[in-house]
């Protein structure tokens, strides 16, 4: 075999090889359009239907991070929560530091297992954990709040069917008017069937009313409706097609993660 036979050869054998390799593809950064801040407290009533309504906002493109509270810590533990939500979910207990620039940056607080621990915590306005100080600091902030009522209900069907509704009057009527004050407080109190819905919504609707009147006479979108708009937590604006976007109003979408949309 000459040398000429032999690079052809050797040729061959290397074009083959490539055919035969498969083609790495870059992966899409996944593009999040709103960030939760998850906060469990150590109730098991809800506690599965919780996991499933949080995991139907991740296939929204919530950005999930998860806080639990001591009991919830010990009484539900982490493995569970990483089976529903993946293992890369990041998940805070009493011993991190507190996360005060998560709650900075999250759109939107979820509580999907609220005990009625915490919500008489809450309800006196005691912040003497976590999760209560979480809780309290994001209603001043004006963060959407939203919580399942069940596990703090003393009149949930749950209890019944396990011969845990038999309360006096008394203690029923504090045990609701500990939730009645959290509603006034400005949590929005769901069944954990709709929690998820109810915080997709919740925060549409917020973005939709923050970009509503965005737009002058002449429709012009500028910087400064973006930056108000990424302020009051919106991820998107939509624009009447024909809208003149100013060059700086790209910048400081690309720069602040706003979309700009056009009809």
């Amino acid at each position: 075999m000459d040398k000429e036979e032999m690079v052809q050869l050797v040729t061959q054998e290397i074009m083959r090889q490539l055919q035969q390799r498969p083609v790495a593809t870059p992966e899409k950064p996944t593009h999040f359009q709103y960030k939760a801040l998850v906060i469990f407290t150590g109730g098991t009533i809800g506690f599965e239907q919780g996991l499933a309504e949080i995991k139907k906002l991740q296939d929204l493109c919530f950005e999930v991070t998860v806080v639990l509270s001591v009991s919830a810590q010990e009484v539900l533990g982490m493995e569970r929560i990483k089976e529903e939500l993946g293992s890369h979910i990041p998940i805070l207990t009493a011993q991190f530091p507190y996360p005060g620039k998560l709650l900075r940056e999250a759109d939107i607080l979820i509580v999907p297992v609220l005990t009625q621990n915490t919500a008489a915590k809450l309800a006196h306005t005691l912040s003497d954990t976590m999760v209560s100080t979480l809780i309290l600091q994001g209603l001043m902030m004006g963060k959407p709040i939203v919580a399942a009522s069940n596990a703090a209900d003393p009149l949930d069907s749950w209890r019944a069917q396990h011969t845990m509704g038999n309360a006096s009057p008394g203690l029923v009527q504090a045990l609701q008017g500990n939730l009645q004050k959290l509603a006034g407080y400005g949590i929005r109190l769901v069944p954990v069937q709709i929690i998820g819905s109810v915080s997709e919504k919740l925060l549409n609707s917020q973005g939709k009313a923050a970009v509503k009147n965005l737009t002058t006479k002449k429709n012009v979108l500028d910087a400064a409706a973006i930056q108000s708009a990424a302020q009051n937590g919106s991820k998107s604006i939509t624009v009447p097609r024909g809208t003149i976007i100013t060059p700086l109003a790209w910048d400081i979408a690309r720069d602040c993660g706003v979309e700009i949309m056009q009809e």
